[in-house]
C-alpha cells in the first residue's frame, strides 16, 4: 500500500493557499501578511518559481509549530515553546527518510 503523505507535504502553495492551509490550522493570516513577513525575514520559509511566490507545507507547519506555545492553565503563566508533541507531522518528520519516498 503506498501512502500520499509525504508528496502531500511537499506540495507548494501559492501565497493566498498558504493563508488558507495555516487558518485552516488555526493560525488566522492573510496573504498581504504573509508578504509582509517575507519582506521582514519573520515568515514561514518561501521560494521563488517564477515571480511567484511559495510555499512548502512543511515549511508552514514548521511556521506553525514556532508559533505555538506549550499549554498553560492560567494567563499568570509564562509562555513555554510547545514541545510540539500533540501537533500534527513532528517536527522531527522533516529528518525522515520515508517522508521523501
Amino acid at each position: 500500500m503506498t501512502s500520499n503523505g509525504p508528496q502531500r507535504i511537499n506540495r507548494l502553495l501559492s501565497r493566498k493557499d498558504a493563508a488558507i492551509f495555516l487558518t485552516d490550522l488555526g493560525l488566522t493570516i492573510s496573504a498581504q501578511t504573509l508578504a509582509r513577513l517575507l519582506c521582514e525575514k519573520k515568515g514561514p520559509m518561501c521560494m521563488r518559481v517564477g515571480s511567484r511566490a511559495m510555499y512548502r507545507e512543511c515549511d508552514l507547519l514548521d511556521y506553525f509549530r514556532q508559533q505555538c506555545s506549550a499549554p498553560r492553565q492560567s494567563s499568570d503563566e509564562p509562555l513555554r515553546p510547545a514541545s510540539n508533541d500533540h501537533l500534527p507531522f513532528p517536527a522531527n518528520d522533516r529528518d525522515n527518510p520515508a517522508r521523501d519516498t
